[in-house]
């Protein structure tokens, strides 16, 4: 009786990821809706994809293309103001996928959600038509575009240099470029010539030089991303495989 006992107790377990599971277990139920690597990466890909699209489409139809007239920020001012919002969002929401994919830490995670953040207040509040920024719209819009054009590509550089699947040096010299490229923006802003070609097209060729570059950053975190076959789905927090969410519990035994 005792055998029959211990054996139907037994059957009465949910046996899963290496460990048996009480019916009533709901962690289960919780890790079966996990986005698989895979499908994360060609979500990613393709909002990237369209990302570009959207990239070229509201210059074209706002007939003004880059460098912008004014300011980068003024293709969200008008008519076809919801394709900068769209593209915005394409911009930030791709890269949270492909960390997806292929995780490189919980500070890459981090950078690129609070970039999200910044770029869906950027998408959600335009700025002001014209070159003056002095409404608390134009304000509040100048401060998502801080935390989201900057943290984006940070995030981006992070996750291409923790993940060592393309050479460091390209996405450390995109984000120098982009770096510089803020910098000069920035000195622009105060009234310096910093290009020899005014202060005014200074401000706008510097924008278009890191927007330029934050979406090639866009194209190099593809081709760094794109999980590893055999690559398991379950990753802690570092990006290396969790053992036990895994179900692996010891390391190989040799033979």
């Amino acid at each position: 009786m005792t055998g029959g006992g211990s054996g139907i107790a037994e059957h009465s377990r949910i046996v899963t990821d290496g460990y048996p599971r009480c019916p009533h277990d709901t962690s289960v139920h919780n890790r079966d809706v996990r986005i698989s690597p895979f499908v994360a990466y060609r979500v990613g890909t393709g909002v990237i994809a369209v990302g570009w699209l959207l990239f070229i489409l509201m210059q074209w139809v706002s007939g003004d293309w880059l460098p912008p007239a004014i300011s980068f920020s003024q293709y969200g001012v008008g008519p076809h103001g919801w394709l900068f919002s769209l593209y915005l969002l394409a911009f930030s929401i791709g890269p949270l996928l492909l960390d997806r994919a292929n995780p490189t830490g919980r500070l890459t995670t981090t950078l690129l959600v609070i970039g999200f953040l910044g770029c869906l207040v950027m998408a959600l509040v335009a700025t002001d038509p014209g070159g003056l920024q002095q409404s608390p719209r134009a304000k509040v819009h100048m401060v998502g575009s801080v935390f989201g054009l900057s943290l984006v590509p940070i995030g981006c550089c992070l996750s291409l240099v923790r993940g060592r699947r393309v050479s460091r040096w390209l996405p450390l010299g995109l984000i120098g470029v982009s770096a510089v490229s803020l910098i000069l923006l920035i000195v622009s802003a105060t009234g310096v010539d910093t290009l020899g070609v005014g202060a005014a097209e200074s401000w706008t060729y510097s924008q278009t030089g890191a927007a330029v570059v934050d979406m090639l950053m866009l194209v190099a975190l593809v081709a760094g991303s794109r999980p590893l076959p055999g690559e398991s789905d379950h990753t802690d927090g570092s990006g290396r495989p969790d053992r036990a969410r895994s179900g692996v519990t010891a390391p190989p035994q040799k033979s």
